[in-house]
């Protein structure tokens, strides 16, 4: 009966480390892509968090017929004319606090440019929000990508 405190305490000492765990892994894996223009799919991306913290997102599968096949030709100096799947378009953000991520960059493909980049997890963990912006997050466009369950 001695040892009782302090199993509780390495009992919520073990929770709180999973679940800090959980969250930092709650945004990895595969998403879709939403155009926040017309609301269509456009890609499948997964996300991953390396080693060092760093949350990375790739390109793995274009939706869009005419999109199939397509090099970044916009694009600037190591991404020129490669192929848009498979291409790591965003890149070094880290963790802000549960389910938000910031302080990183994003790729537009379409035009070429590089944004800061933030992320959010959303309620239920089902959606995430991205945005993309320059200075600050005030002057950016963001969307709303799904989880992707195939």
């Amino acid at each position: 009966m001695r040892h009782l405190p302090h199993l509780r305490l390495f009992l919520l000492l073990l929770t709180a480390l999973s679940s800090a765990f959980s969250h930092a892994a709650a945004v990895e894996g595969n998403w879709i892509t939403i155009d926040d223009r017309d609301g269509s799919r456009k890609s499948i991306v997964q996300l991953e968090v390396d080693n060092t913290g760093e949350l990375s997102g790739t390109i793995t599968e274009l939706l869009r017929k005419e999109a199939k096949g397509s090099l970044c030709e916009k694009c600037p100096d190591d991404f020129k004319d490669k192929p848009l799947k498979g291409l790591t378009f965003m890149w070094g953000l880290t963790r802000e606090a549960e389910g938000e991520w910031a302080g990183g960059s994003i790729l537009d493909p379409k035009t070429g440019k590089i944004y800061k980049a933030k992320l959010e997890l959303n309620e239920g963990g089902n959606s995430l929000t991205v945005r993309g912006f320059i200075g600050i997050s005030l002057f950016g466009r963001s969307q709303t990508w799904e989880r992707y369950t195939p």
